[in-house]
C-alpha cells in the first residue's frame, strides 16, 4: 500500500465455490492477510448476485486510489464465486458507500464537461477510468443536448472523451468566426 504497484500472491483452496459462504470465507481471509480489520457483510440478490459490504474503521487502504483496490478485490472475489460451472454470480464489493458517492462524483463531472463542451465546442479528455466508471460517464454525457463522448485507448489506459456533438451549431461553426462574433455582441 503506498504509490507503487502491490503484486498479490494467491492460492484456492479446494472449497465449493459460488455460495456467498465460501466467497465471505474467500475475502475474510484475503483481508486478515491485508492486515485489515473489516467484517464481512453478504446477500444474495434477488437478481441471483452477491452484493458485499465491508464494514470497519480505516477502510481508505482497502479502496485505494481512485477505487483501484476495491476493484482488484472484487474481481478476485468474482473468480472465487464463479468457479462452479454453469453458474455466474456477479459479485459487488462496496466500502461506506464508496461507489455510490463515486457514481454521483463522476455523474456531476461528466455533467459539467458536457455543457462546457456544448457550449464552447471544445473536447475533453478524462483520466483513464475502467468499464462501469465510463459507462457512468457515457450515460451522464447522453443527457445534455450538444454533446457526446466516447472512449479511447486502450487498457489500463482507456478513458473517455467529452465533445460537441455533430449536430451542435458551436461545433460547426469555425472556431475563429466564434470569437469575433463574441467579442461583437459585448460592445
Amino acid at each position: 500500500i503506498g504509490g507503487s504497484p502491490a503484486e498479490v500472491s494467491v492460492s484456492l483452496l479446494e472449497e465449493e465455490a459460488g455460495s456467498a459462504g465460501s466467497v465471505e470465507d474467500f475475502l475474510a481471509n484475503m483481508l486478515e492477510k491485508m492486515g485489515a480489520d473489516a467484517k464481512v457483510e453478504s446477500k444474495l440478490t434477488d437478481e441471483g448476485n452477491i452484493a458485499i459490504e465491508l464494514v470497519g474503521e480505516n477502510m481508505g487502504m482497502l479502496i485505494g486510489r481512485r477505487g483501484e483496490t476495491l476493484d482488484a478485490l472484487q474481481y478476485l472475489t468474482g473468480l472465487v464465486a464463479n468457479r462452479v460451472e454453469n453458474s455466474f454470480y456477479r459479485v459487488t464489493i462496496n466500502i461506506g458507500n464508496y461507489r455510490e458517492k463515486r457514481e454521483k462524483t463522476l455523474s456531476g463531472l461528466a455533467r459539467q464537461a458536457a455543457i462546457q463542451a456544448a457550449k464552447t465546442g471544445r473536447s475533453t479528455s478524462l483520466e483513464p477510468m475502467n468499464p462501469y466508471e465510463r459507462r457512468i460517464i457515457h450515460t451522464a454525457v447522453q443527457k445534455v443536448e450538444g454533446a457526446t463522448s466516447f472512449s479511447v485507448g486502450s487498457d489500463p489506459n482507456r478513458h473517455v472523451v467529452i465533445a460537441a456533438s455533430d449536430d451542435n451549431p458551436v461545433k460547426r461553426e469555425p472556431r475563429a468566426n466564434r470569437n469575433r462574433g463574441e467579442r461583437r455582441e459585448g460592445k
